[in-house]
Parts: C-alpha cells; sequence; structure tokens
C-alpha cells in the first residue's frame, strides 16, 4: 500500500500480528473517592477518561482527541461533572507508540504498532487523581476511521445516596473523537420516579432506595437521533 513497514511489536502486539491485535482500546476508569467531602465547596473528587472501551485504533500516523471529565462534589451531596481536558496533564506510557499534547490530542507514530495506555492526572481534594485509557496502534485500523462515533452520559454508572443530587453530561462524540456538549439540549426521563427523579437540565435527585436507569435523548446538529442511558444505585442515607 506504500506504506513503509513497522520496525517492532510492544506489549500485546509482540505475541500476535498487528493484523490479529487490531482495534482493542481497553479503558480503565477512574478516580478514588476520598472521604465524604462534607463542609466543602465543590471539591474535586473524580475524573474519568472518554473514549471508552474498544473506541481507539489508529492508524501509524494518523490523530484521535481524548477528553477529561471531573466530578465536583459539594458538600458530599450535589455532584457536578465538569470538562477537564485542557487543565489535566496528559502522557503516554509508551513515547515510541504515540504522543500526546496538551489538549488530549493523541498522535500515532509511524514506527511501531501496538497497544499503550493514555494517562490524565489532576490534582483532587484528596490527592492525585489519575484516570487511564488507552489506544491501539495498528496498520490494520481504518485511516478515516479512528475512533466510533458513540453518544455517552457522563460518568457512567453511579452509586448515590437518597437525598443526594448528581448532574451528569450528555457528550455526543463524532468520528475522530471530537466532543459536543449536549446535556442542556436532550430530553432526561427516569425509568422510576420513586427511586429518583430528573429535571429538563439533568440533574438527578435521588428519593429512594433502588434502581433507576436514567436516559438522554436527543438529536445531533446533523439530524442524527441519539440516546444514551446511565444506571444509578441508590441506597437509603444512614
Amino acid at each position: 500500500m506504500g506504506h513503509r513497514s513497522m520496525k517492532k511489536l510492544f506489549g500485546l502486539s509482540a505475541l500476535v500480528s498487528p493484523r490479529v491485535a487490531s482495534g482493542v482500546g481497553l479503558v480503565a476508569l477512574t478516580s478514588l473517592l476520598g472521604g465524604t467531602g462534607c463542609g466543602l465547596s465543590y471539591s474535586l473528587t473524580g475524573l474519568v477518561v472518554e473514549p471508552a472501551t474498544g473506541l481507539t485504533c489508529l492508524y501509524p500516523g494518523t490523530t484521535a482527541q481524548y477528553h477529561a471529565y471531573g466530578s465536583y462534589t459539594e458538600g458530599g451531596h450535589t455532584t457536578e461533572t465538569k470538562d477537564l481536558t485542557d487543565t489535566v496533564t496528559w502522557t503516554v506510557t509508551i513515547p515510541d507508540l504515540a504522543s500526546m499534547n496538551t489538549s488530549g490530542l493523541a498522535t500515532a507514530g509511524t514506527d511501531f504498532v501496538g497497544p499503550t495506555s493514555i494517562v490524565a492526572t489532576t490534582e483532587g481534594e484528596f490527592g492525585q487523581l489519575n484516570a487511564v485509557s488507552s489506544l491501539q496502534v495498528s496498520t490494520t485500523c481504518s485511516t478515516s476511521s479512528s475512533v466510533k462515533p458513540s453518544f455517552r452520559i457522563i460518568p457512567g454508572s453511579q452509586t448515590l445516596a437518597t437525598g443526594d443530587k448528581e448532574r451528569p453530561m450528555a457528550i455526543a462524540f463524532s468520528n475522530g473523537g471530537a466532543a459536543t456538549d449536549m446535556t442542556g439540549k436532550v430530553s432526561w426521563e427516569s425509568s422510576d420516579a420513586h427511586v429518583a427523579t430528573v429535571d429538563r437540565t439533568g440533574l438527578i435527585t435521588a428519593v429512594g432506595a433502588g434502581d433507576a436507569t436514567i436516559t438522554a435523548t436527543g438529536k445531533t446538529a446533523n439530524g442524527e437521533a441519539v440516546s444514551a442511558t446511565q444506571t444509578v444505585h441508590f441506597t437509603a442515607n444512614n
């Protein structure tokens, strides 16, 4: 195809051919929640990186955009999610495979193939927070589609005590990883109003113990209908 051959395989790709090992991007979440944060005003307690599992495969020399989202807790009872992509520190564990700029843009190298971890780091209320994603550099990745489009509620599955509130984000990721915040442009719905309610802005309120599924539904700028869910487990407030 005119592309120069890969010189060396890293990690898992050292055990199998680049063709077999293509397209697997394992994402590890997040963050540690330290303490309750009671009495504190909007403390950074959690961090997560997108794209999520299996969504990132880069052909050598191509790019993909990563994003970091932080969870801020107010007094231990209300959680807000914010985009921290431009404020975290980005690193890649195998620099021969890829590089990261300060805005979360990953560029695959041209000499090697294999998997590597992408790490976002920042200081939280209770110490350093690290969120880990990954990318696969492979000659079998599409040169025009490095990241699968998706629509997600961030953060994902959560556990809240009754009386707590959470405001997640609804994000549409386009081909290549560009993110559009649709939080205020979608319809929000709870599967069980006796367990949790959600208002038109996406603010979730836990009202009883049990499980509820929060659904965001809307349309992207090109008219595509999208829907995403977040499973929330609610516990009795002691």
